[in-house]
């Protein structure tokens, strides 16, 4: 039973060590960091340009979806 916990404990050692080698390679990692800024500021411009159109876009996706049904029910009468 006593050599079972000590196997239990090697492990705990090892992936402790692991995440903490993981965690310094995550904090100087900096090319992570800057994909995250990139993505970030995307996500900004498209919400900032969604939001600058919102009117516009809302009537055209209207459009879109009207055209798409009145497709849909032409088609789909015998």
């Amino acid at each position: 039973m006593e050599k079972m916990f000590e196997l239990i404990d090697l492990f705990f050692i090892t992936q402790t060590m692991k995440l903490n080698g993981a965690i310094e390679a995550f904090k100087k990692e900096e090319r992570g960091a800057s994909d995250m800024v990139a993505v970030m500021v995307l996500i900004v411009i498209i919400i900032a340009l969604a939001t600058l159109f919102h009117g516009r876009l809302k009537d055209i996706v209207g459009q879109i979806l009207d055209n798409l049904s009145g497709f849909v029910s032409t088609n789909s009468a015998p």
